[in-house]
């Protein structure tokens, strides 16, 4: 399930200097901005959880999955990834590291689920999640994101 929701047109890796998590948000939600399975006020709202709840996103080592509930402007599943050069830090808080932004879209529980599964398998791999978190380019991305689903 990965493979059909992670391509090469949701996949971004980016050189970043000065880029606050927020910007990091916003930035990984572009690609499904773009194709329309999302509503800019859905960014916002990841954004507003994280700022209310806390890191929750913070789901492993250097990883986030930012995320909102449907309603707040999902159109279509979708997932996008967004690999950056440097880390920045959830609320600013250096006990929250990420340089891997994972955002999920999903319009109900069951798509939900689903993408959470083929995620879960894939980053509790530690060597994978290692190889993850230290690819440079989109095609390395794909690559292990392709491996992982035919394991």
């Amino acid at each position: 399930m990965l493979a059909e929701l992670l391509t090469a047109d949701t996949i971004q890796v980016v050189d970043n200097h000065d880029l606050s998590w927020e910007d990091a948000i916003a930035l990984s939600a572009q690609p499904l901005l773009k194709q329309g399975k999302i509503e800019a006020r859905y960014i916002d709202s990841m954004i507003d959880k994280v700022k209310n709840f806390g890191p929750f996103i913070n789901i492993g080592d250097h990883v986030a999955m930012p995320h909102a509930r449907p309603e707040d402007g999902v159109n279509e599943v979708g997932m996008a990834l967004l690999k950056l050069t440097n880390d920045v830090n959830l609320l600013d808080d250096e006990k929250h590291p990420v340089n891997l932004f994972i955002c999920l879209a999903a319009v109900d529980n069951d798509a939900h689920l689903r993408a959470l599964a083929s995620l879960t398998k894939l980053l509790s791999q530690k060597d994978v999640l290692q190889r993850l978190t230290s690819a440079q380019s989109v095609d390395e991305l794909l690559a292990i994101i392709n491996e992982g689903d035919e394991a």
